[in-house]
């Protein structure tokens, strides 16, 4: 089995942004947040208007062809989309996954929806 270190080494293949530089965006028209916490957590609380897409289906709402595909990213291709999860970990494989099946300009935002919290 791969260690959790290992695992998390994709974050060095993707961009990454700080909760600061976040908090900026949130206003942008031209950003969407997503969250990829469970649906509980979202219900909870999210950042603004984010969009939810659960990390556990995460694929199935990109992939052409599913039947729980969501069109928004081919109507918004423009956009800029910053993911968050909890704490980062989610958010990070879910960034990766993201860029992998064509989703251009995706962004983690590090720390999660933890430390955005912290920051208000």
């Amino acid at each position: 089995m791969k260690k959790f270190e290992e695992v998390m080494k994709v974050s060095n293949e993707i961009e990454n942004i700080s909760v600061d530089d976040a908090k900026k965006k949130l206003n942008d028209p031209n950003v969407q947040f997503i969250d990829v916490r469970d649906k509980e957590s979202f219900e909870k609380g999210t950042i603004g208007n984010a969009m939810h897409l659960e990390r556990g289906l995460l694929e199935f709402y990109l992939a052409d062809g599913s039947p729980l595909e969501n069109d928004f990213f081919k109507k918004n291709t423009d956009k800029e989309y910053v993911l968050f999860c909890g704490a980062g970990g989610q958010s990070t494989l879910s960034t990766k996954t993201m860029k992998e099946m064509g989703v251009k300009n995706v962004k983690n935002m590090s720390g999660g929806y933890k430390e955005w919290l912290e920051k208000k």
